[in-house]
């Protein structure tokens, strides 16, 4: 899809639609001198008031260049980020739906309540995460033939034009970022077993100019990461670590920020086993790692000031003779011993030796990591919110502010002394589950946070908003890329953590 951003109000432009967003009850002089009393008659019957989620199709006027539609989507109250992205996917997708090739964007119908390129940015990330569909493997009509191949951006003037810009290419760059996690996520795990998988992100990695390293088993159980790979041992596919690097000019020695992301390409419980119910979604279960690899590929082409790091660990936890048993004790990469009470709560092992290695290997300075981890922060905060856990009040504060302004929401849960507590062994050091019914989100997080150890730290469980069976805006149904853009904007954006004093909760 190409993006242009142009001056004017796109009657001009030869595109198929005019794309104008409005506010309830917003009026505009221009449209209705254009199309007459078409636009009064919509608000008369009240199917086009501006309200948030309403689009309409009205017939445009022969002209010179002019459009063949109009195409209205409602803000709601005012305008917003958050409004103008719902708004621009609906449009957008309205257009694919009428089979129309080129849209203008009036980007001066998004209000004054923003700047030119958030405006510019959020108006790209809606067509552009709105469009998004997985046809690879269907037969028959090609999808590509009915796909909005061109978006130009009107309305800007002086330098307003540049910020538009900007806007557009940074916009481009988290929607590229995010739709990669999608495909990631919504590729079956047949052809993404931790091998393939791995194979992917060092493609992805060669061709955005990222520094690229991928350790397999024998250098992980050189390392002693014992905690990992113990997930896999069920496995006939050998595990991999990713570690891709993003390293500006002018910043070699600074030390980076780190993105940890859990990888498990299918989950079958090991021994303790899931029910059938629901299992084929486990295929999901690797979205961290896809929100990691593509917040990566959104770094690469924003190009911030910081270096950045990311990790994944890629295993299978699969059912098989060697399996992991309950009741087994391995030894992380840091040296603490971990009794396993129950092998379907993996993925805090493979994160355990994940963000050791980081804060061991990078020194970073700070670490969020990103996890479908528990069925428990679903149940506490539904399928919509990402639980977010932490140490350092900046970065959460920071995390919290970006999740707003991203639209991926989270929320901050408790981090209490007692979670810690409950995740200690009675003959190892810890237990990979609590002994209690309540707070599995919370105790999890407690046993994190042993790994993370004194460097500032965030973590997401992510396993709510990760995927989606009900299509929204600009979330179609599958795998959402939750996350990716909150990490990009954390590294665009990045500015030295302040000390923080007194010590965090957990183990």
């Amino acid at each position: 899809m190409r993006f242009s951003v142009v001056g004017g109000e796109g009657f001009d432009q030869g595109t198929d639609a005019l794309v104008c967003l409005m506010a309830k009850d917003e009026k505009n002089e221009q449209l209705e001198n254009i199309l007459g009393d078409a636009l009064a008659s919509l608000r008369e019957r009240k199917v086009f008031e501006g309200k948030e989620g309403q689009v309409s199709v009205l017939p445009a006027p022969d002209g010179g260049g002019a459009p063949k539609f109009v195409i209205l989507a409602g803000l709601g109250d005012e305008a917003s980020p958050e409004s103008v992205r719902c708004a621009s996917a609906l449009a957008a997708r309205r257009a694919r739906a009428e089979s129309l090739k080129s849209v203008a964007v009036s980007a001066s119908t998004t209000g004054n309540g923003f700047e030119a390129r958030e405006a510019a940015q959020a108006i790209v990330e809606g067509v552009g995460l709105g469009l998004y569909r997985m046809g690879k493997y269907k037969s028959g009509d090609n999808d590509e033939k009915n796909e909005v191949s061109r978006v130009v951006l009107c309305g800007g003037r002086g330098r307003n034009l540049s910020a538009m810009r900007r806007g557009v290419r940074y916009g481009r760059a988290l929607c590229e970022g995010t739709n990669y996690a999608r495909d990631l996520i919504n590729t079956p795990s047949n052809e993404k077993r931790p091998p393939a998988l791995a194979d992917m992100a060092r493609a992805m990695a060669r061709r955005e100019g990222l520094k690229c390293r991928v350790l397999d088993e024998k250098q992980m159980a050189r390392m002693k990461m014992g905690a990992l790979l113990s997930v896999n041992r069920g496995s006939s596919e050998p595990p991999r670590m990713v570690v891709l690097e993003y390293r500006p000019e002018g910043a070699r020695s600074q030390k980076p920020i780190a993105f940890v992301g859990k990888g498990v390409t299918f989950d079958t419980g090991g021994i303790s086993i899931k029910p059938s119910g629901g299992l084929e979604l486990m295929t999901t279960d690797m979205s961290g790692a896809a929100a990691v690899l593509g917040a990566m590929l959104a770094v690469a082409r924003s190009k911030p000031r910081v270096p950045v790091i990311g990790v994944t660990g890629l295993v299978e936890n699969m059912v098989d003779g060697d399996a992991t048993r309950p009741g087994d004790i391995v030894r992380s990469m840091k040296g603490t011993t971990i009794e396993i009470h129950n092998t379907d709560a993996e993925g805090r092992l493979v994160l355990a030796d994940a963000l050791h290695y980081t804060r061991e290997k990078y020194k970073p300075q700070c670490m969020i990591d990103l996890a479908t981890l528990t069925g428990a922060c679903m149940v506490a905060l539904g399928q919509k919110v990402t639980g977010m856990y932490g140490t350092h009040d900046e970065l959460l504060g920071r995390v919290r502010d970006l999740g707003e302004r991203t639209g991926d929401r989270v929320w901050h849960m408790p981090l209490f002394p007692e979670y810690g507590e409950a995740m200690k062994g009675k003959l190892a050091d810890m237990c990979n589950i609590s002994g209690a019914r309540w707070g599995g989100a919370n105790t999890a997080a407690a046993f994190l946070q042993h790994f993370a150890d004194e460097t500032p730290w965030v973590h997401l469980d992510i396993a709510g908003p990760s995927h989606t069976g009900k299509a929204d805006p600009y979330r179609p149904e599958g795998g959402t890329g939750v996350g990716v853009r909150i990490l990009a904007e954390l590294a665009m954006g990045w500015k030295r953590l302040t000390p923080q004093e007194g010590k965090a909760y957990g183990c």
